[in-house]
């Protein structure tokens, strides 16, 4: 049996996206960090690598950052 590590940083981007695949509507930093079980900072990190890859679209309401799949 042949088991492949995934990097952590490919790990939680991968829970982002798929966090953000099954849900319904947009979801903040803190939405997003309580679903993986991630600190909100890594996962603030990470959501703007993944706009910079344009797999997602992120906007700001008031403080707030959302993010969801890019269409």
């Amino acid at each position: 049996m042949v088991t492949r590590k995934v990097k952590l940083g490919k790990k939680i981007d991968l829970e982002i996206l798929n966090a953000l695949k099954i849900s319904e509507n947009p979801l903040s930093t803190r939405d997003l960090a309580f679903k993986i079980k991630r600190a909100w900072h890594s996962v603030q990190t990470h959501c703007l690598k993944l706009q910079l890859k344009r797999q997602i679209h992120g906007f700001t309401v008031t403080n707030i950052n959302i993010w969801e799949l890019k269409k």
